[in-house]
């Protein structure tokens, strides 16, 4: 988490749960969560991000999580009660959120649209739910070139990642305006100290435990694929649905 840029603030606030922490960026650093929002965690996982993002929301804030997975749902949820935080987790698709029209400030993400199906729906669901001045940061993994070779063998998590060039005029279709595709910090690898690698030498392969992709350890990742922040704003007048900031629904968190 230090080297995705959290904070020594937000990793004290993830505590001993930072160890089940899953992600592929910092969503934190655009987010700009302030006391009071309302925040919803696309694809939330086992709750790390939506954990810090109930901090910096504040008591007079809410926060809900959604996920596919109901086993990491229930972890989520027993954690924030253990805590005796007022967030809530549910079984839900990015591409069907149950929630009314313009009722979230805030939205975040930390991987889970490497996997969508459907990127434009789901980036089309994340800007009807949020509130005209709403914002996204969105973390996700990208391809570099347009496409992946056809004739080499990649996992199928791989050939799901949106090309980078598409993020941008994707979330211009949907409406969205200030858009920013923040690859500042897109680096696939990372040096492991010594002393993980003494531990567990097979932490740096990829798909490690089976002879299919032993191959992709000719390439250079760096090359091939880009971890990037998706940022972007609803416009404060929605020309879409007509809306503007004071005709903002209430959620049923």
């Amino acid at each position: 988490m230090t080297y995705l840029g959290y904070t020594e603030e937000q990793i004290d606030v993830a505590g001993a749960d930072a160890f089940n922490y899953q992600g592929v960026g910092n969503p934190f650093r655009h987010a700009n969560i302030q006391p009071g929002d309302r925040v919803m965690d696309v694809g939330s996982g086992l709750g790390i991000d939506s954990l810090i993002a109930a901090h910096h929301a504040g008591p007079d804030g809410k926060v809900i999580g959604i996920d596919i997975s109901q086993k990491e749902v229930d972890h989520a949820q027993a954690r924030a009660d253990d805590r005796g935080l007022d967030i809530r987790f549910s079984v839900n698709d990015m591409e069907n959120i149950p929630l009314p029209d313009n009722c979230l400030d805030v939205i975040i993400s930390n991987g889970a649209f490497c996997l969508a199906p459907n990127k434009e729906k789901a980036f089309a669901e994340l800007y009807r739910v949020l509130k005209p001045g709403g914002r996204i940061a969105v973390c996700t993994t990208t391809i570099r070139s347009e496409k992946l070779e056809k004739s080499v063998e990649f996992p199928i998590c791989m050939r799901m990642f949106a090309p980078m060039n598409e993020l941008e005029p994707l979330c211009k279709r949907v409406g969205f305006v200030d858009i920013v595709i923040d690859d500042s910090d897109s680096k696939m690898t990372y040096e492991l100290p010594e002393e993980l690698l003494e531990l567990n030498p097979d932490r740096n392969r990829v798909h490690v435990g089976g002879q299919e992709f032993e191959h992709l350890e000719e390439y250079d990742m760096d090359d091939l694929c880009a971890r990037v922040c998706v940022v972007a704003h609803k416009p404060r007048q929605d020309h879409q649905n007509k809306s503007s900031p004071d005709q903002s629904s209430s959620c049923a968190f």
